[in-house]
């Protein structure tokens, strides 16, 4: 089946910060990448840590556009509408992870975004451990904006049974059909090793209530503490019971429509 990654952090100079692969992942590290684990494109979803923002990803995107795409990084003040306009950049990303990067969702600072990408049919990645409350009140007011929520709402460094102790209020979310779920390197949440048996039945769960065409795999490359492969053919061995159809979607076929990526 073909593979999208729906998320990559790539940059071509300096170090990264936190939990992620010090050294960049520059064109030849992932194109040799994602060669070796069979993954066919990537979304780029630039890191924070890039002192050039969005424009690196831009430019991978704008070289080889049936290869990458991007989800750009929306900073308040930004204009989504502008954001749109940059070659391959197909979709956004919100980071509310931390109470600093909270604060300005809080003051209504985003307000605005939301109606914007609406209009636009532009896909919005939230990473927003510890808030889905807010979460939902943005999904009921915008019935049309397409929201992802990242990492499956898991907080930063979590492991083992304290990741998932939000789940009541991530599959509570599924009332919402505007409502996705970002599956992003769940082996890494894991306590036991590959196939990483201890999530099934979470992973069991969020596909009952979101159901396949919910959900969007990723890998979160730069972080991962497995093989890249592993990652791919991990979702596939823990939901052995849906049809490929069903696994195409998961696998790549949802994040190319929410992106409008052809």
């Amino acid at each position: 089946m073909p593979i999208v990654d729906a998320q990559v952090h790539a940059w071509s100079s300096g170090e990264s910060t936190g939990h992620h692969r010090r050294s960049p992942i520059t064109r030849d590290v992932l194109d040799a990448e994602m060669t070796r684990a069979g993954v066919d494109r990537v979304v780029l979803v630039p890191p924070l840590w890039d002192p050039h923002g969005n424009a690196y990803s831009v430019e991978l995107a704008q070289a080889a556009p049936d290869r990458f795409a991007v989800m750009g990084l929306l900073k308040p003040g930004d204009d989504p509408a502008a954001l749109r306009d940059l070659p391959g950049m197909l979709g956004l990303r919100c980071l509310f992870n931390t109470p600093e990067r909270l604060a300005p969702l809080l003051e209504g600072r985003f307000d605005r975004v939301w109606p914007v990408a609406e209009d636009l049919g532009l896909a919005v990645a939230l990473l927003i451990p510890g808030s889905l409350q807010l979460v939902n009140g943005i999904a009921g007011r915008h019935p049309s904006l397409k929201i992802i929520v990242d990492h499956l709402a898991v907080p930063r460094g979590a492991t083992g049974p304290e990741a998932f102790e939000h789940l009541p209020q991530l599959l509570a979310l599924a009332a919402h059909p505007n409502v996705h779920v970002k599956a992003a390197g769940v082996g890494d949440y894991a306590l036991d090793p590959y196939p990483f048996s201890s999530l099934d039945k979470v992973l069991r769960q969020v596909c009952d209530a979101f159901g396949p065409e919910r959900i969007v795999w990723a890998s979160d490359l730069s972080r991962l503490h497995h093989p890249y492969r592993r990652c791919v053919t991990h979702l596939p061995e823990a939901l052995p019971w849906l049809p490929d159809t069903d696994l195409e979607l998961i696998m790549g076929g949802n994040i190319c429509r929410l992106l409008d990526w052809h």
